[in-house]
């Protein structure tokens, strides 16, 4: 099914799925990253752990088709609107994992996460999830809805409800890498975006050969629910390379600060002066030069960096070169 069309027929289930029942055999769906209003207004008792109450709504997710590392999901109440009296009411809270052919089986649930009884706003994490599963979030209350509301917003995220993209990188002019995505339903496919630049706009792996950086997004579908990520390629120089440093000890521009390169644990940097000595050099750069040579300042004047960045990630790129001027 073309995307466009997928996305429509997603939006008619949802709507359809948020004016019916929120019991077990009708969970409401969730998506991740996306903020869901839930109205704990519907009666039906689950016991199961910390559950033990007269309201329980049901909602239910579905995680990516990762199986290396799918990972933990993340569950954050927010919005809380649920009170008795001026006090806030307990919510209770708890992810499992049901039969999927029986969802109201309590027998069969498994929790996958800790049982939250809060007042008010709360967080939860998962355990690590399994790939490509049904997952349901109870929540529960006390509250009687007939005599004020209880409303809340769940919001759903982290590694599991989400697709990867790889790998942020960078390219000399002229150069290409292939950008991969995982962890969507491979029947429905991606989309990257923009599309100038790649070898083809569909498809789990493509070329990139943009001829300036560019940040390039993907998305992709499972359970029901579309996500998206991104990666940027840079083209040239990732260093910002200032071009003079003052080190005077006045503690302004006192060292050669390079923006980015502290990513670069294996970066070569060397510095010579104009007869080609070397007069500073460093795997790394956790100390930035601070125009010492020897225990000794070196002379005012023009010194010449080369660097090499040396990341088994990246596109082989050329040495960085360049002039640094001391000023004192």
């Amino acid at each position: 099914m073309h995307p466009s069309h997928y996305s429509w027929a997603i939006g008619l289930v949802l709507i359809a799925s948020l004016g019916q029942a929120q019991d077990c055999n009708n969970p409401v769906p969730v998506c991740g990253d996306v903020p869901e209003a839930v109205s704990l207004n519907y009666a039906q008792n689950i016991e199961f752990g910390c559950l033990n109450s007269p309201y329980v709504t049901v909602l239910e997710f579905m995680t990516n088709t990762n199986v290396t590392s799918t990972g933990p999901v993340y569950i954050d109440l927010g919005g809380v609107a649920c009170q008795t009296n001026g006090v806030d009411d307990v919510i209770e809270c708890v992810v499992i994992k049901p039969d999927p052919q029986a969802l109201c089986d309590v027998a069969s649930y498994q929790a996958v996460s800790p049982c939250s009884e809060m007042g008010g706003a709360t967080s939860l994490q998962s355990e690590d999830l399994l790939p490509n599963t049904t997952y349901l979030i109870l929540l529960g209350t006390a509250h009687d809805p007939s005599t004020t509301p209880c409303n809340l917003t769940v919001f759903l995220s982290g590694p599991a409800v989400s697709i990867d993209a790889c790998c942020t990188t960078n390219i000399a002019p002229g150069q290409s890498v292939e950008l991969t995505a995982s962890g969507a339903d491979e029947a429905l496919g991606y989309t990257w975006f923009p599309d100038f630049g790649l070898s083809t706009a569909i498809g789990n792996s493509v070329v990139a050969s943009p001829s300036v950086t560019t940040t390039y997004s993907v998305s992709g579908f499972f359970g029901g629910c579309q996500y998206s990520d991104a990666v940027t390629i840079t083209v040239g120089n990732p260093l910002g390379l200032p071009t003079s440093f003052t080190p005077n000890d006045d503690g302004y521009n006192d060292t050669w600060d390079v923006d980015g390169l502290l990513d670069y644990n294996l970066a070569d940097i060397r510095i010579f002066d104009r007869w080609g000595q070397v007069v500073f050099r460093s795997v790394g750069y956790s100390q930035p030069w601070n125009g010492m040579n020897g225990g000794k300042a070196v002379p005012v004047g023009t010194y010449y960096y080369a660097i090499d960045l040396n990341d088994p990630l990246l596109v082989e790129l050329e040495t960085i070169t360049g002039f640094i001027s001391i000023i004192r």
